[in-house]
């Protein structure tokens, strides 16, 4: 009776390990970890000492405009970007001028919506022309 108990209770335990559904994934956060209270003191008119002391190094600074540093929080689940978060802050006179914060999905379809629409534009942008094949 007992090794019975024990085959069942072996017979069961393998059953319950083969029908677990995989291992825990937790989310990735990349980029800059933009903290809702610090993010909410950044205001303009500081210095750009401030607001790296703040919020830290940004994760690019445009290369063709030095005024403006973009920070990126980036959210990954599973080799899927689930979230991009940008923050962008504009300089004047080594002055913080604009702030901007901007959210949208995976990289992928932020770049095909806007070729979509930016060809959308030029297509209906585009003047009539009389010509060999119209």
């Amino acid at each position: 009776m007992r090794l019975i108990s024990i085959h069942v209770l072996v017979a069961s335990l393998l059953l319950v390990g083969c029908s677990f559904p995989g291992v825990h994934k937790n989310p990735v956060k990349q980029g800059n970890q933009l903290i809702p209270e610090r993010v909410e003191r950044l205001e303009a008119g500081m210095t750009r000492d401030q607001v790296q002391f703040l919020l830290g190094s940004p994760i690019t600074v445009n290369t063709f405009n030095p005024n403006r540093w973009i920070y990126l929080e980036r959210i990954d689940f599973d080799g899927e970007v689930q979230q991009n978060t940008y923050l962008i802050v504009n300089f004047k006179n080594d002055l913080v001028s604009e702030i901007q914060r901007e959210s949208g999905g995976s990289p992928n379809k932020l770049v095909e919506l806007n070729s979509k629409s930016l060809l959308k534009d030029s297509m209906s942008s585009r003047e009539p022309t009389s010509g060999v094949f119209s």
